[in-house]
């Protein structure tokens, strides 16, 4: 069994059975582009979607648990960080 996700920009993602989906938004836009990147370069997940416009920004991940784990982790760390430092 699988599902069918974003299907309205024609690329088109399945999740099969066994997988996850993690969904992340940011506030500002911006600080979603650098999550994506750091999620995507800590384990083996695909970027369904990415969405940086106006003034909140989407994440959407999927893959096996585990990885699916790992890159929102990375991902929460990477907007955490940027927290920190505008926070000083």
């Amino acid at each position: 069994h699988a599902v069918l996700i974003n299907r309205q920009n024609r690329r088109g993602s399945m999740i099969q059975a066994g997988m996850s989906m993690f969904i992340l938004e940011t506030e500002p836009a911006g600080y979603v582009l650098l999550a994506a990147n750091e999620a995507e370069k800590s384990s083996n997940i695909t970027v369904v979607d990415v969405k940086a416009v106006g003034a909140f920004g989407r994440l959407t991940l999927a893959g096996w648990e585990g990885d699916v784990n790992e890159a929102a982790a990375a991902a929460m760390r990477a907007v955490e960080q940027i927290n920190r430092r505008s926070a000083r």
